[in-house]
């Protein structure tokens, strides 16, 4: 198991899901790994990156799924068809993804916690489920820590998807509440890995 794929919505700039990736990253490649991305925004190496804008949160079309969904506590047929039709191109872009670059190992940065693109969360879980490939599945923020995401018309997605409950998948959090909270509403096992701050690289010049 040589070749490690990260998956999130974005992988750019000094968001903290995004410096956290790169953390990993060079950590794994210390050790020996292959890394690839998949994202809606990327500022990874090229010939290593996979980009796919419809698996931004800001893409129009998830940004319109995302406004009939939260705040309201039923969505129309037409939003649940459109989830689907996004879910299963976005599903088989993974595919394509896993195939070009032979992946190993796949990491859904923040994209089973929270839902920013809920047909993502939703393919990278089909994908998990049909394929049984290892996952480490890094949660950053969970859907019932951000107000705006209680009052919501997608609760069987949200508990299908952020995040799954399925057998190749390990479960990574950053504190320890997020770890209660996970096994308290989830019944999910996890492990606590807490974000750190690489000491041994000084801060840029202000």
């Amino acid at each position: 198991m040589k070749k490690v794929g990260f998956v999130s919505t974005r992988l750019a700039g000094t968001d903290g899901v995004s410096l956290e990736t790169y953390k990993w990253y060079q950590v794994l490649e210390r050790n020996g790994y292959e890394c690839f991305f998949f994202a809606g925004e990327l500022d990874t190496p090229p010939e290593r990156s996979f980009l796919e804008p419809k698996a931004h949160f800001a893409a129009p079309e998830i940004q319109k799924i995302d406004k009939a969904c939260f705040g309201k506590t039923t969505r129309h047929l037409s939003v649940s068809a459109k989830i689907q039709e996004i879910k299963d191109y976005l599903k088989s872009r993974l595919y394509e993804f896993c195939g070009k670059f032979n992946i190993d190992l796949l990491i859904p940065e923040n994209a089973l916690a929270i839902p920013m693109n809920i047909p993502l969360g939703i393919a990278i879980t089909e994908m998990v489920a049909e394929t049984g490939i290892p996952t480490i599945a890094h949660h950053h923020d969970f859907c019932w820590e951000r107000k705006r995401f209680l009052i919501n018309a997608v609760q069987d997605y949200l508990q299908r998807s952020f995040p799954p409950n399925l057998r190749s998948i390990r479960h990574v959090v950053i504190n320890s509440e997020a770890s209660r909270q996970l096994s308290y509403r989830r019944g999910i096992s996890n492990v606590v890995i807490p974000n750190v701050f690489d000491f041994a690289i000084p801060p840029s010049p202000s």
